[in-house]
């Protein structure tokens, strides 16, 4: 960071499905190899594969702290109190207010000077109240939920106001953003999430096997694939699942089908479970699509994984995913489209060889660590 002042990061997220989420974890741990003073902040603790490294300190919602240090902070500064107050009553945002206001003490008494939120919903509103008391800089990340569904957009329109810098992970989503919120266009910022590269001797099975990899939600579209398969009516392909929880009934739609025998939910696995399946499965499989409520994703980290491990794709044309995948790209819902790319790869060993050494290549170039880099230079920190 040029000839600033050291950074010394607030970083506010979640993990509420059990860990950090993995892109998380890995941003955490290159802002720390950078040499970044970071504080994690977690709204939602679960234990999980990911959990924060051991030399971070990690704070979480207390309750009872931030209702003693309600009556410390008004003591301490009862006009910006009382505004800050009246505003979250305002905007329905009592609960983040209260969390807010004992992590406001930890942040002052560790001389944070930077706020980062990752995502832009309770995380971002509890960031703003954070950044109101202590007057020192706020951003956040933005992926796709809290930029089409947000949980409260009056106040998420007005912690964006607030933000020093807005960081989304597509030019399809900045796109957005500016022509949503034209006035706030100078602040936002492509900074592209990283994918760890693993070495390159990984062990390339034979075996055509069909990986995907996300929560049972609309928006992955299982049942188009699954149905693809189905219409493939091939004994040579084979479709792993790593998914968890959620509306969509998968293994109905297999029963449906009749795929038992050529589909395996291996549920949620371990990272290291997940390597192993990226290094031997032969294409990888993200359908994502706007599910009927117009929620759409940011950019599936599991795309990005999956071309790290030189793996071909098959996707949909949807928000930012052309950014990153150059082929083989479908329409959404385009079952047979879907069913030929699959085929395509399965029937072309060569054609998988040289997609997905380009893939890999593409991962090193754009979504490397470089890009956390970026974000830690984006944060000027004034003397």
């Amino acid at each position: 960071m040029a000839s600033h002042e050291a950074l010394k990061l607030s970083y506010i997220t979640s993990m509420a499905t059990g860990g950090l989420a993995g892109f998380n974890y890995r941003e955490i741990n290159g802002m720390l190899a950078l040499g970044t003073d970071i504080k994690l902040f977690i709204t939602k603790y679960m234990q999980g594969p990911y959990m924060p490294p051991d030399l971070i300190n990690v704070f979480k919602v207390r309750f009872l702290k931030s209702f003693i240090f309600v009556f410390m902070n008004f003591i301490n500064n009862p006009i910006k109190f009382f505004v800050l107050i009246i505003q979250s009553i305002k905007t329905g945002t009592i609960a983040d207010f209260v969390i807010a206001q004992y992590w406001i003490r930890v942040m002052k008494k560790t001389k944070r000077n930077w706020i980062h939120c990752h995502w832009g919903d309770h995380k971002l509103y509890i960031g703003y109240y954070c950044h109101k008391a202590l007057n020192i800089p706020l951003s956040v990340t933005l992926h796709g939920y809290d930029i089409y569904a947000n949980p409260n957009w009056k106040m998420y329109e007005i912690a964006l106001e607030a933000c020093a810098k807005i960081i989304t992970i597509s030019e399809y989503n900045r796109k957005y953003l500016s022509q949503k919120y034209e006035h706030l266009k100078d602040k936002i910022e492509v900074i592209r999430l990283s994918a760890d590269l693993p070495k390159k001797d990984f062990y390339n099975s034979s075996i055509k096997y069909i990986l995907i990899v996300g929560g049972f939600h609309y928006r992955k579209g299982y049942d188009i694939l699954i149905e693809a398969l189905s219409r493939l009516n091939r004994d040579d392909l084979h479709l792993w699942i790593v998914g968890y929880k959620g509306p969509v009934d998968v293994r109905g739609f297999i029963e449906k089908f009749n795929l038992q025998e050529r589909v395996t939910i291996l549920g949620q696995v371990s990272d290291e479970i997940l390597k192993i399946l990226y290094c031997n499965c032969d294409i990888f499989c993200m359908l994502s699509r706007m599910d009927h409520t117009g929620i759409g994703e940011g950019l599936p980290v599991s795309l990005m994984e999956a071309m790290s491990y030189e793996k071909s794709i098959v996707s949909t044309y949807h928000t930012g995913i052309p950014e990153l995948v150059p082929d083989i790209l479908v329409e959404e819902n385009d079952i047979d489209g879907l069913a030929k790319g699959i085929a395509k790869l399965a029937d072309d060993k060569d054609l998988r060889i040289k997609t997905g050494q380009r893939n890999r290549k593409i991962i090193e170039k754009d979504y490397s660590n470089n890009n956390i880099r970026q974000l830690v230079n984006s944060f000027k920190i004034d003397n």
